[in-house]
């Protein structure tokens, strides 16, 4: 019978506390995951707009950055060089009228058109007007689809 080398002979290595470390790390950096995972609603999802809290403060609309969902017809639309200026008139009061600002550099997969009822995903945003002074609650278009 063979005789078995020195190197054979020695103690086996126990695999199991490396096997334990392992699944304790994955169970943690599942935990992490779970923990960590940031809300079904951020603050880059589209809000229900108001448009009485809107009127009353402007401003604090505008601090915030957040975006909002509108419904409206499409009453007027002026082109300032590139931009578009839309007056939209609300799907809930036909008599309030909201001015959003369409910049030219927003890529649409729709043709906006006077008289048609859209809705409007906009971000609020503070800008300049043309003497450099500070206007805040400006509604700026991200995307637009139809009624």
């Amino acid at each position: 019978m063979a005789r078995a080398s020195r190197r054979g002979r020695g103690k086996k290595k126990n695999m199991t506390p490396l096997i334990v470390g392992g699944l304790l790390l994955l169970v943690v950096l599942l935990a992490g995951m779970l923990f960590f995972k940031p809300s079904a609603r951020s603050s880059s999802s589209p809000k229900p707009f108001n448009i009485a809290q809107y009127r009353q403060d402007g401003s604090r609309f505008a601090s915030t950055g957040n975006r909002y969902v509108l419904e409206g017809k499409v009453d007027s639309i002026e082109s300032h060089g590139n931009n578009r200026l839309i007056a939209v008139s609300m799907s809930n009061n036909r008599n309030e009228r909201l001015p959003l600002l369409l910049l030219g550099t927003t890529k649409l997969q729709i043709n906006i058109t006077r008289g048609d009822t859209f809705i409007f995903d906009v971000s609020c945003r503070t800008g300049r007007d043309a003497s450099g002074n500070e206007v805040k609650g400006i509604l700026v278009v991200n995307d637009v689809t139809t009624k």
